[in-house]
């Protein structure tokens, strides 16, 4: 009895080990969102080094993160928006520190390619408007939110790592509050 206890307990509970760390790993994967990012993108260089001649500050994202023209978010810039200051046919040497130079790896790109896998994967369920949060003013002008308030500080990063862990609703609501806006269902959920 113990011995056929033994030689069926021990294969169970094996396999069964095995499935609960595969099934996991699996969870895990599905859950967190590990985009590719093929090209290191440092924001720090491009904010502090080119930016200030053109007038924009560190909370400025929209240089490269814009809107289309019905509102909606367009998230990572395309190739296309990144060959816009650095020119695919001028110096990947010699030029000036405040002049964007030539990237080379580029150039095995198409201008709509988006090479940097996002962080931010909303389920379906939810609606988040960049444009309606980002636009949002206090009575004085002040604005309401700043991309760092999410995202973490992006602009002091120096790599594609994730800065923020993923949003709970918890802290949606609790920056809903802290900002007199509505936390019913219906402003965030279909």
């Amino acid at each position: 009895m113990k011995r056929t206890v033994l030689l069926i307990g021990i294969p169970f509970i094996v396999a069964l080990y095995f499935t609960f760390v595969i099934s996991q790993k699996a969870c895990d994967r599905v859950m967190a969102n590990h985009p590719e990012k093929p090209i290191d993108f440092n924001h720090q260089s491009h904010l502090l080094t080119y930016f200030p001649d053109n007038g924009l500050s560190k909370d400025d994202c929209g240089a490269c993160h814009d809107y289309y023209d019905n509102g909606r978010f367009k998230g990572l810039p395309t190739v296309g928006d990144c060959t816009s200051c650095h020119d695919p046919n001028g110096p990947v040497t010699g030029a000036p520190a405040s002049t964007p130079r030539r990237k080379p790896f580029l150039s095995g790109y198409k201008d709509t390619d988006k090479p940097w896998g996002s962080h931010a994967r909303q389920p379906d369920l939810v609606y988040f408007s960049h444009k309606v949060v980002m636009t949002a003013t206090f009575e004085d002008g002040r604005k309401k939110q700043r991309c760092s308030n999410c995202h973490g500080d992006k602009a002091g990063s120096t790599n594609t790592a994730m800065l923020k862990g993923k949003m709970l609703m918890g802290q949606c609501e609790d920056c809903h509050t802290a900002l007199h806006i509505s936390n019913k269902c219906a402003v965030c959920h279909d």
